[in-house]
């Protein structure tokens, strides 16, 4: 409505212009009026198309990121433009001096070289340029993560992943799957009840919304052995390979590859005793030393009772002498509470 409202005016204003001029003569059998008014009407015409779009040009650089600076560059090459096209003018009306047409020329010039300027002016803003604004951090992408059979029949990542701590994909090659099925299929009854638990897990895996599961169709056939692939594939993704084997976590560290142990995470992980602290422990069997007793905690960490052999079968309070870190997991050493402190007795 308000587009048509002002398409009427301006070639009203057109007209009117025209008639009060007077400056168009007959054209054909038309009388000077009548082509006053058809001049008038066009010139409106086409100043209303002009306008509206140069409305909407507006409009469309005030939502664009800097639009505001490219409308400022060009009103002000613009300006500079309507008066070289007035100065122009000026020079065609000394030119042509009489010309009933000059005068409409003069109009048309002053008004191409001001949408000249104005649409100039918004291609040379690095004449001014805008102050450089630094560089936003990019968030670090999330490694991928390969994992091996022996992490998948373990178990745990089942668990890991609940929780959150594994972020970003967990990849499958299409080659541990074949181990894992093969283990499944085994004669051997352990293995395959091994096997199968692990794609039980994966299934589970590749149903949880916690984490991102894709299995990759990718083999190697000249590589035989299914650790040197896994070490290989995960050169080729950058990737870190979740594994619970022990031979596999050496290779591929000597190798450069990011290794992701479960068993290491889970010493890390597991609770610190300090000398003199005590603790809970059933002793379940006896220790190589004579007179030791063995048990473990809930974490699987495995408890050295000193003097602890008549204690099989039972639950006791202890006191921890000692820790120690081995690459199979922590060992505490510890004495019954009843049992005095060697250097007491001193």
């Amino acid at each position: 409505m308000l587009r048509v409202f002002l398409y009427g005016a301006l070639i009203a204003l057109g007209i009117l212009i025209s008639l009060a001029e007077g400056w168009v003569p007959p054209i054909g059998g038309l009388h000077a009026w009548e082509a006053q008014i058809l001049i008038g009407a066009l010139g409106g015409g086409v100043a209303a198309l002009l306008v509206t779009n140069l409305v909407r040009l507006l409009q469309y650089q005030l939502a664009q990121e800097g639009g505001a600076r490219k409308l400022v560059y060009g009103g002000l090459v613009g300006l500079v433009g309507a008066l070289l096209g007035v100065a122009l003018a000026w020079g065609v009306a000394l030119l042509f001096p009489g010309n009933p047409l000059v005068r409409a020329l003069q109009g048309l010039i002053v008004l191409l070289f001001t949408i000249g300027g104005f649409v100039v002016g918004q291609r040379v803003e690095l004449l001014w340029p805008e102050p450089s604004k630094p560089a936003e951090p990019s968030a670090p992408s999330i490694p991928i993560k390969l994992v091996d059979t022996s992490a998948i029949i373990d178990g745990r990542i089942g668990d890991l992943a609940k929780t959150g701590f594994i972020e970003g994909k967990i990849v499958i090659a299409e080659f541990v799957l074949s181990e894992l099925q093969a283990i499944a299929d085994s004669q051997d009854n352990l293995r395959r009840r091994k096997g199968r638990r692990g794609l039980d897990i994966l299934g589970e895996l590749r149903r949880s919304s916690e984490v991102q599961v894709e299995v990759l169709n990718k083999d190697y056939p000249n590589i035989v052995d299914v650790d040197r692939k896994l070490i290989q594939l995960a050169k080729e993704l950058n990737a870190k390979i979740i594994t619970t084997d022990y031979n596999l976590n050496k290779v591929a560290k000597v190798e450069g590859v990011p290794v992701l142990n479960i068993n290491e995470l889970a010493n890390a992980v597991k609770p610190r005793f300090i000398p003199g602290e005590e603790i809970e422990v059933e002793v379940i069997d006896r220790g190589e030393e004579i007179n030791q007793g063995v048990g473990y905690l809930d974490d699987g960490t495995m408890v050295v009772v000193e003097n602890g052999r008549r204690f099989i079968g039972k639950k006791i309070k202890a006191i921890v002498n000692s820790s120690l870190q081995t690459e199979a997991g922590k060992m505490l050493f510890v004495r019954p509470k009843v049992e005095p402190v060697k250097w007491e007795q001193q």
